[in-house]
């Protein structure tokens, strides 16, 4: 097999996280895009994850988003059928995966909305740890110097399930990213790898990757930093 790239993507296996979701029209997936959009260039963050609340404003939601997995309480009916549940967004949160276009300064990061290409944008249920809430304490980042949320961010959307067999399509570009958001995404990962304040249990729940050991995770996220900040060749693979 050749190593996984952005362009052979397909050679990896499926990944599956604990929900199957869309945005159920295009205005949904439109109003997040730009609202997700606005909020990256305002914070300088590639990967701003949004309450539903502050996208839609308040209120149900019902016809924005769908999402499917498997019941967790009774995963097996009775006459040995799956048993599908529908998620809950009144605790949703769009996520948003961004990287600067070939168009920015170096230096200087995406200026406006067209500096920034949409890699994913993808709405899913509140998990157990919310990336918006949680703590930086709880993931041990909160005396970092550096380390703001968007590390948060860019661990629970870039490195998530959904998103993280994409990295090569950041790859290229990434030194094109706001200085300030590449020295937050350098700090808080040589902290993880000096420090392992984060268990495999953690962030699972924080990106639902699934990690045997703090040994593999903490090799992986070496690997995450060799791609991104040294010009390491091949894309890591985190295990599924």
């Amino acid at each position: 097999m050749s190593q996984p790239t952005e362009t052979n993507r397909s050679d990896l296996p499926h990944r599956v996280g604990p929900w199957a979701t869309r945005f159920d029209s295009a205005q949904a997936l439109a109003t997040a895009d730009a609202v997700a959009r606005e909020y990256a260039l305002k914070q300088r963050d590639l990967n701003p994850i949004l309450p539903f609340a502050q996208v839609y404003g308040p209120g149900l939601h019902m016809d924005k988003a769908t999402a499917i997995g498997i019941s967790p309480q009774m995963p097996v009916n009775e006459d040995g059928s799956t048993n599908y549940t529908r998620g809950d967004f009144m605790g949703g949160l769009v996520y948003s995966v961004y990287r600067p276009a070939d168009t920015a300064s170096p230096g200087e990061g995406p200026a406006d909305g067209e500096q920034l290409w949409n890699t994913t944008l993808y709405p899913y249920p509140a998990g157990h740890v919310d990336p918006v809430s949680v703590p930086l304490a709880a993931l041990g980042l909160d005396e970092v110097p550096g380390v703001d949320r968007r590390f948060v961010n860019f661990c629970a959307a870039a490195l998530g399930c959904e998103a993280v067999d994409d990295l090569g399509m950041l790859q290229a570009t990434f030194h094109l990213a706001w200085p300030d958001y590449r020295e937050c995404v350098g700090a808080g990962l040589r902290h993880l790898l000096a420090q392992r304040t984060v268990s495999p249990d953690m962030w699972h729940e924080l990106t639902y990757v699934p990690f045997d050991s703090a040994e593999q995770l903490a090799l992986y996220l070496a690997q995450v930093y060799a791609y991104l900040f040294d010009g390491f060749g091949a894309m890591p693979v985190a295990p599924s």
